[in-house]
């Protein structure tokens, strides 16, 4: 090799531990700052082929500049982070409900230390019929207060089953809202991602490096699948293709707008889709998933009196349609069999018996959202009837209303038939149980997704000794190849002295 080949080796090795340092310093520089993926340099092999063919080696040049990234594993990740974060919104939502339907079953202690019991549902319901029963032996003194007892009863036990009615609706509306504004999230996202997608193109069209740009799309890659379930391509001018439901959301410099279509009722349940064509989205996971499937009321209808009792299940599509439902039941069910008994009757007055419970408007059915206890008995409680005949001592009707407790006929749940009290016991227990479950899918979950994302960090991840440690041996390197060339520069100083 000759005198000028060493120089050109020499050389070769300070410009690739040049640019090793100045990706070693890139690294320092980014080890704190979050999301930000270690960059690597790739070295090979100068070569010269010579005019008879063979292959002369000329020193070693930058062969790539790239991040340390598994394209397996953040694919993987964003797969599962959906799955996680649809887990918990749905935990979140049965757990509230949960709370909800406790939220009598309470003991609080002021600071005097004196302590006040809430009572829960089934204490109202169990008060309301021993009220029935308290009535049904009243003597002709304590009938008055019986029978105001029994309107009390009936106007606390709505009062608790209406507000948690309320509280679910509430909370169902909120679904309906994080639905709006998990889309016009992913809206963002998606728009974010196509300008880096043109940053990053164009940067690296001339053979640039754009780590950074690519550390900032990943993020925003990650975001998006904590909303929805995204695929991610990468296309080989470095832009990335992100689909949902195998519709495109961002190809290279463009992104289409999602927008969310119906107010969440059963008559205009909510949809996502494409602005542009009108494509409904399937979204199946990720937190607009969740909340998707939570807005949805198909799952509460009007309930027919005239065929009871009614079939309920447990299968709706969203938790809080089905809470809502069986409050439903519950109430309309029994203020059904309780005014059939009442208008069958006769009060103090001798006059044609009232219905216990009617309905607010009467336009509209009987339901959770439209009951009351009947002002006129509120009003005056001698309207309370309590007698088939209204001869004196005559509290057939109260005694039925009282057997209601305990008939079995009055509730069917996922085909078992139930009294009034297993009926809402089966409903907890059905929530507690739900709940239960999917808080234990999604603690198994989120330590799924921890895990995967401690494996990206192991490949990704900048370690400051690591880089210190590259430091010192690019430098080392560097210094080599200049002496190196000094060497050569000496030796050529030499030879031109002599002539």
């Amino acid at each position: 090799m000759s005198t000028f080949g060493t120089y050109s080796i020499a050389y070769s090795g300070m410009y690739t531990n040049q640019a090793a340092l100045t990706t070693t310093s890139t690294n320092l520089a980014n080890v704190d700052t979050t999301g930000a993926s270690k960059v690597q340099l790739t070295s090979a092999d100068a070569s010269t082929t010579r005019s008879d063919g063979s292959v002369a080696v000329s020193g070693v040049t930058v062969e790539s500049i790239t991040r340390s990234r598994d394209i397996y594993l953040d694919s993987t990740y964003r797969t599962e982070n959906a799955d996680s974060a649809y887990l918990a919104v749905k935990s979140g939502n049965l757990e509230y409900m949960d709370t909800i339907l406790s939220e009598y079953d309470t003991v609080t202690t002021d600071d005097d230390g004196n302590t006040t019991t809430t009572e829960g549902v089934q204490d109202a319901i169990s008060d309301f019929f021993s009220a029935w029963e308290k009535l049904s032996t009243s003597t002709t003194t304590s009938s008055q207060t019986d029978r105001v007892d029994v309107v009390d009863a009936g106007k606390d036990l709505l009062e608790k089953l209406v507000w948690i009615d309320e509280k679910l609706q509430e909370l169902q509306e909120d679904a309906v809202n994080s639905v709006q504004d998990g889309v016009d999230s992913l809206n963002d996202y998606a728009a974010q991602v196509a300008e880096l997608n043109a940053k990053i193109t164009l940067a690296e069209a001339g053979g640039g490096e754009a780590s950074y740009l690519r550390d900032q799309r990943d993020a925003l890659l990650d975001e998006m699948s904590a909303l929805a379930n995204i695929s991610v391509s990468e296309q080989n001018d470095g832009s990335v293709t992100v689909t949902l439901d195998g519709k495109t959301l961002v190809k290279g410099d463009s992104s289409k707008t999602l927008v969310v279509e119906g107010d969440g009722s059963t008559d205009n349940p909510l949809k996502v889709t494409l602005a542009d064509s009108g494509d409904e989205v399937d979204i199946t996971s990720g937190s607009i998933g969740a909340y998707l499937e939570d807005a949805d009321q198909t799952g509460y209808e009007t309930i027919d009196t005239s065929d009871l009792p009614y079939s309920f299940t447990t299968g709706a599509t969203s938790s809080i349609s089905t809470m809502r439902q069986a409050l439903n039941d519950l109430v309309t069910t029994l203020a059904t069999k309780i005014n059939s008994l009442t208008t069958s009757g006769v009060d103090l007055n001798g006059d044609t018996g009232l219905a216990f419970f009617t309905t607010i408007d009467s336009n509209e059915p009987l339901s959770i959202t439209n009951i009351q206890v009947n002002p006129e008995l509120v009003s005056d409680s001698d309207k309370v009837v309590t007698s088939a005949s209204g001869g004196t001592g005559d509290y057939s009707i109260a005694d039925a209303i009282y057997d209601l407790a305990s008939d079995t006929s009055c509730y069917e749940s996922d085909g078992s038939s139930l009294d009034i009290i297993d009926f809402y016991t089966a409903l907890t227990t059905w929530l507690g149980t739900e709940g239960d479950t999917v808080a234990s899918n999604y603690e198994t979950q989120a330590a799924l997704v921890s895990q995967l994302d401690y494996q990206r960090q192991a490949v990704s991840a900048i370690s400051i000794d690591e880089e210190m440690s590259n430091m010192i041996k690019f430098q080392t390197a560097y210094a080599a190849s200049a002496q190196v060339m000094n060497t050569v520069d000496s030796m050529i100083e030499s030879l031109l002295a002599v002539f």
